[in-house]
């Protein structure tokens, strides 16, 4: 279903935003969900934390990244609708496979499943939400979007570990995983396909046909993009694998339960992060009228300020102030990579914008669930003969560090934005 109209309904896009919440919540909460199991994951298969940052990290992440970008490329011609709602069934189904697993392979193999279910989401995903929500009303949509990262992220982790310590880790996989197939179902049969690129300044006709890798060159020769690409792939490489190991820093450091550890990190990580997410969306809209490089510079601030908060966290030696840093630095990091998004959507023309979301994404995606949380995974194993359990401050510690020039590559592309938007129209408009 296809809808042709120039000026969508206000209440029929917010709609498609809620449909899309839910949708990013289930694909979140499964993907989380090895996250905050990881300990009990452990313990089962009885590997090692390489194994697990394996699992976790690359399992997920390497086909995650590899399929994202011909699926982006698709949706930039094709029906969005109909990409997105396969990719939850797929991701979905195996979510529920692997709570099935018998053995550490077939976990892993499951994983690589929920990975290739998952890429048929985000990219396509903001693509749908750009014609549905003008320029100037984006940031505020992707970050509403976003909240299904947060409640997806805690229910996976709170819920999750909570029926895990109710009943068993295989349980949960199987009920986490089922809804979104009914969800799935319920998107092709409600959301519409919009026009492509009809609340942009200037109409779109036609789709580039030129082959992925002269768009790959065209784009990176762009500096904003390339900037922004370089940003992400370091700022992923640190918030990515830092969340992806809080539950178990705070299990370890403090020497508490899987279940305390989930409530007490998830908790204010769901509060902050909304709060994060929702107030950046916010400001990036009323600011970017005047001030066009608003998002940038908030973006920047905002990694920034959640690199020295969680530095302080991994350092702590108290419960409470751990706990407590969780709330701010959740804020301060919640919302710079909403930020980016809306970014390069602006920055890029609508033909363009699955392809360029996905390329960014990959260099995130990858840096952090492929590198980053296995160089925690490795520091773990190579710190602990001395550390002990104590290990992992410095392994999240030294990931970290990759966040300080993220930041200042996001405030450098901000310089260039304007001129850059301007290039890309002209060659892709």
């Amino acid at each position: 279903m296809t809808d042709t109209t120039h000026a969508p309904k206000r209440g029929y896009a917010w709609f498609v935003l809620f449909t899309l919440v839910l949708l990013y919540f289930i694909n979140y909460a499964d993907r989380m969900l090895a996250s905050a199991l990881l300990e009990k994951i452990k313990e089962t298969y009885e590997v090692s934390d390489i194994y697990m940052g394996f699992v976790i990290g690359p399992a997920f992440a390497f086909v995650y990244c590899v399929a994202a970008i011909p699926i982006a490329r698709f949706a930039d011609r094709s029906n969005r609708v109909y990409i997105i709602a396969t990719g939850a069934i797929v991701w979905s189904l195996f979510t529920m496979l692997s709570g099935l697993a018998k053995t550490p392979e077939m976990f892993a193999m499951a994983r690589f499943g929920v990975g290739i279910g998952e890429a048929a989401f985000l990219a396509p995903a903001y693509s749908l939400l750009s014609d549905y929500f003008p320029p100037k009303k984006r940031a505020f949509a992707f970050a509403v979007m976003n909240l299904g990262v947060y409640f997806g992220g805690a229910f996976g982790q709170i819920g999750g570990t909570t029926l895990a310590a109710h009943y068993d880790w295989q349980s949960t996989f199987i009920w986490l995983g089922a809804p979104g197939i009914i969800l799935a179902i319920l998107t092709v049969l409600f959301v519409k396909e919009p026009e492509r690129g009809r609340l942009d300044p200037v109409s779109v006709n036609g789709m580039t046909q030129d082959k992925f890798f002269v768009v790959l060159k065209s784009l990176m020769a762009v500096r904003t993009f390339r900037y922004l690409t370089i940003a992400g792939f370091l700022g992923g490489f640190s918030s990515i694998a830092f969340g992806s190991w809080a539950i178990a820093m705070f299990e370890r450091m403090f020497e508490i339960s899987n279940q305390s550890a989930g409530a007490r990190y998830g908790s204010a990580a769901l509060l902050g992060g909304m709060g994060g997410v929702l107030l950046m969306g916010f400001l990036c809209d009323k600011l970017s009228k005047k001030y066009a490089r608003a998002p940038y510079v908030l973006s920047a601030c905002g990694l920034l300020g959640f690199t020295l908060l969680t530095m302080i966290m991994c350092f702590t030696k108290d419960l409470g102030t751990a706990t407590a840093l969780v709330y701010p630095s959740s804020i301060l990091g919640g919302g710079w990579v909403v930020a980016l998004y809306a970014a390069l959507q602006d920055l890029c023309p609508a033909k363009l914008r699955a392809t360029a979301t996905s390329i960014f994404a990959f260099g995130l995606t990858f840096a952090g669930l492929v590198l980053g949380v296995m160089v925690v995974g490795w520091a773990n194993d190579y710190f602990t003969a001395e550390y002990g359990n104590q290990a992992i401050r410095y392994s999240m510690a030294l990931t970290l560090l990759g966040a300080l020039p993220a930041a200042f590559y996001i405030y450098r592309a901000g310089k260039t934005a304007d001129s850059d938007r301007v290039s890309l129209a002209t060659s892709y408009g």
